[in-house]
């Protein structure tokens, strides 16, 4: 019983670190323009196709233009930046 319930709280808190995770990926896509899948391919582990990393830096060009390249990779280091709106953001590191 105590396993269940240990288990029932890891599944809620995943949930509530996804749901603020998908909330901050749609602040940051109005902020920038950028999708949200955009965002995640940014936030994400590379890979090495030729089409992704075609993606890859049409996407981070957008982000640079529309942050600037100090805050641009700040936040994709993982470090907390303040958006235009004044909304403090920090996503996780790759």
């Amino acid at each position: 019983m105590k396993r269940l319930l240990a288990i029932g709280a890891l599944l809620v808190c995943g949930s509530a670190w996804a749901g603020e995770r998908a909330t901050q990926l749609e602040t940051l896509a109005a902020a920038t323009g950028l999708s949200t899948s955009e965002i995640q391919m940014l936030t994400g582990a590379r890979t090495p196709h030729m089409e992704y990393m075609t993606s890859y830096a049409r996407a981070e060009h957008r982000l640079v233009q529309a942050l600037g390249k100090e805050r641009a990779k700040a936040l994709l280091s993982g470090r907390e930046v303040r958006l235009d709106n004044g909304t403090r953001m920090r996503l996780a590191s790759r």
